[in-house]
């Protein structure tokens, strides 16, 4: 009898808000860890779009090849290769020579294996490790000597998750245990993150979600190089690059990108009408919004409005 793998479907750009944070649900709040699979083809640029969330993650490269950035480090990934990815670190994925790449992500919660009650476990192995704010991500490929007990348990988790048989829970966090006990007892040989700036790398983080709350709280406003500079702690010219450093567009670029993705939920799900759309997102002038619209949907406000194709949804 062939088996039936089941996986997550796979989360996309729609579902990261303009804080860059992803908003899917990973299980349940009883069962909080999902497995997705993602099969992208040759010529596929953006393998992960840049994102960040509360859960951990564990990447498992099964074919092919690409670049992962995390924070301010990139790692070239290719098949068998695993990241772990901690808490609330930015990060994304780009083709590596357009190469076809296929991989695994595991999300979960933390506390999904944090003890209910604090006991020796987890105040001498879990919370050193969930509560450093400096930690890195955790690059694992086959010269690590500790590798096939890290991948024997990721893989396991995924064939676990896919095919959920009787009392799949249970060997699943036992794995997830398995995964842990492998990497705690082994960080010190850990090898392809050794300079990394932690302080520096939480610093340039919390910069970029400070800048991407100012931006949410005020896009419908008049935002200006001084106020944003100001707000973050630099100077404009250092802020610009510092913009376009982190997010490869510049600042006015994805501030406008963000307010024509507000624009286009008001006209799919409003009648307002599309000079009080422009005023509500931010632009003053009904003209420039339609040319800045256009230029990002092929659209003009009107016609996108009009598409048969369009459905309202909440």
């Amino acid at each position: 009898m062939q088996k039936k793998y089941i996986f997550t479907p796979n989360p996309n750009e729609n579902d990261i808000d303009t804080t860059l944070k992803e908003i899917t649900e990973h299980g349940d709040s009883l069962f909080p860890i999902a497995v997705h699979f993602t099969n992208h083809q040759s010529g596929q640029k953006n393998m992960i779009h840049k994102h960040w969330h509360r859960e951990l993650e564990i990447l498992y490269i099964c074919r092919g090849r690409m670049i992962v950035n995390i924070e301010e480090t990139s790692f070239k990934v290719k098949a068998g290769d695993i990241l772990y990815i901690p808490s609330n670190l930015l990060h994304e994925a780009m083709h590596d020579q357009e190469s076809p790449c296929a991989f695994f992500a595991i999300v979960f919660d933390k506390s999904f294996i944090e003890s209910r009650v604090t006991d020796h476990i987890q105040q001498s192995y879990f919370d050193p490790l969930f509560q450093n704010i400096n930690q890195p991500a955790m690059y694992f490929h086959e010269k690590n000597a500790f590798y096939q007990d890290i991948q024997g348990s990721v893989i396991k988790i995924i064939d676990l998750f896919a095919l959920k048989a009787p009392l799949y829970e249970l060997s699943l966090k036992s794995n997830l245990y398995i995964f842990f006990q492998a990497v705690l007892s082994n960080t010190s040989q850990i090898s392809g993150n050794k300079n990394i700036q932690d302080s520096k790398s939480y610093l340039n983080s919390y910069k970029c979600k400070k800048t991407l709350l100012y931006i949410e709280e005020n896009y419908k406003s008049h935002i200006t190089l001084e106020e944003i500079s100001m707000h973050i702690g630099y100077s404009k010219e250092h802020f610009c690059r510092f913009f376009k450093k982190n997010f490869r567009v510049s600042f006015f670029t994805y501030l406008n990108q963000m307010r024509i993705k507000k624009a286009e939920y008001l006209l799919l799900n409003t009648h307002l009408k599309i000079i009080d759309i422009a005023l509500e997102t931010g632009f003053d002038d009904a003209n420039y919004f339609t040319i800045v619209f256009k230029k990002e949907t092929s659209l003009t406000p009107s016609d996108y409005r009009k598409r048969p194709s369009n459905v309202t949804s909440l």
